[in-house]
């Protein structure tokens, strides 16, 4: 699984990577997690609101960090 965390480097960008990982890390998930934080790739992936995240190549979410049991449903339920 691959696990995509879009943000330009902000509070609330840092603050979901870090929470992906813990969620990674806690349920034993096999998924390689990504910071990407070049504006220009954010863009061409056609994000308009940071924080976003991917999940297997596909916008799970965006705008906001989400909950961890949200976080985590919202990996589960994209896998």
């Amino acid at each position: 699984m691959k696990i995509s965390v879009y943000g330009t480097g902000c509070k609330t960008c840092k603050l979901l990577h870090q929470r992906v990982l813990l969620v990674v890390k806690e349920n034993n998930l096999n998924a390689e997690v990504f910071y990407e934080t070049d504006v220009m790739n954010i863009a061409k992936r056609g994000i308009l609101q940071t924080p976003a995240l991917e999940v297997n190549n596909k916008i799970v979410h965006t705008g906001k960090v989400p909950k961890i049991k949200d976080l985590y449903n919202l990996i589960i339920n994209n896998l």
